[in-house]
């Protein structure tokens, strides 16, 4: 989330820092009234908000809740506000893998198409490793099931959308019906050679998306 020169990184409850916050069922509407808060608290805005997967439809949901915390929306390889398309083998898959070093492992490897240098991915597991199991299947079992599509009729704010035509975890089909089919006048790029985690595969293509034009 970046106001002027400054950036603020926010931890959804349940991951990262904020993991001894998460909770059982927790919806897509509690994760952003927590980031409202936290933005509240840090003060100033309104904010360029950025937020990759998960975090882009938490987001969609705070500008449209609280559109005078966001000026702008800048969205990586985002979950779409409709329910995500997953097959039931893949989120069981994605449940399970809580926890689990091995699983986690072959799960990132899965949605990423290109290696990653080893420091990186050594604290992608280490973070999914400390994600609280509540928040994490929440988000697997109610999350990203939810359907936030009627409440973004009102946005206006400019939104841009980044997203990679190889991801295997949310098809470039769905960010193009879903996403940008549901966000008029949102500004696409389309990127090759990138799975879903584009921040950690492309992050030259990621900075150069987030500095501001």
């Amino acid at each position: 989330m970046c106001g002027g020169a400054d950036v603020l990184a926010v931890d959804l409850p349940g991951f990262g820092g904020a993991a001894g916050s998460g909770r059982a069922g927790q919806t897509v509407g509690e994760l952003s009234q927590a980031l409202a808060g936290r933005l509240r608290g840090a003060g100033g805005g309104p904010y360029r908000v950025a937020a990759h997967s998960m975090g882009g439809k938490v987001a969609l949901l705070l500008a449209a809740r609280c559109p005078e915390l966001v000026s702008e929306l800048l969205l990586i390889a985002p979950s779409p506000p409709t329910p995500e398309p997953m097959e039931p083998q893949g989120r069981a898959r994605l449940r399970a893998a809580h926890g689990d070093r091995e699983a986690l492992r072959a799960q990132y490897r899965h949605i990423t198409h290109r290696p990653l240098p080893e420091q990186d991915f050594a604290q992608l597991i280490a973070d999914g490793l400390r994600a609280c199991h509540d928040a994490w299947t929440a988000w697997t079992d109610v999350g990203s099931r939810e359907d936030i599509s009627g409440e973004l009729g009102g946005l206006d704010l400019p939104i841009a959308v980044l997203y990679s035509e190889d991801d295997p975890a949310i098809s470039p089909g769905t960010i193009r019906r879903e996403v940008l089919g549901r966000l008029p006048g949102a500004q696409a790029t389309a990127t090759r050679g990138s799975g879903h985690l584009l921040p950690l595969e492309l992050p030259e293509v990621v900075k150069a998306f987030l500095t501001p034009h």
